[in-house]
């Protein structure tokens, strides 16, 4: 699950955003063209279906919406931990299989944290979101936060 490539920032806010008003009014006309591109492979497994950023109650939430391929990721399971593929597709819908998902994209997000949006850490009210779909509905959706900045 881990060597998924992922779309992690398109994009780098300017240095001069010190607030959440101020990265969401730059960061809208970026995701308006990238919500132009959508849906857009990332890799074999991952789409990027959606980019949204609003501004309410002084947070600036931007949020990624990915769709995943079911039966590849199956496959990635099954080659990494040499379980059939109906096994790992049992062990997804079990909560310890929600559990491992979630950790898993919460590393990922901890990762793109550190990496791909250092420039929004500083920015009090930031809030940066992965929500991960599969395109078998009976996998449970995920979402993990980037950053969540106090306000």
């Amino acid at each position: 699950m881990k060597t998924i490539l992922f779309l992690l920032a398109l994009f780098s806010v300017s240095a001069y955003a010190t607030t959440a008003k101020q990265a969401c009014d730059e960061l809208k006309p970026v995701v308006k063209d990238l919500q132009a591109q959508a849906p857009m492979d990332i890799d074999y497994v991952t789409t990027l279906t959606g980019v949204q950023v609003f501004y309410v109650s002084n947070i600036c939430i931007l949020n990624y919406s990915y769709v995943l391929k079911t039966t590849k990721f199956l496959d990635d399971m099954a080659k990494q931990n040499e379980l059939s593929i109906d096994d790992n597709l049992a062990f997804l819908k079990t909560e310890d299989g929600v559990a491992a998902l979630q950790e898993s994209f919460n590393d990922i997000a901890k990762n793109s944290a550190n990496t791909n949006f250092k420039d929004f850490k500083e920015i009090k009210g930031m809030h940066i979101l992965y929500s991960y779909s599969f395109d078998d509905t009976e996998v449970p959706s995920i979402r993990a936060t980037v950053m969540e900045n106090e306000l």
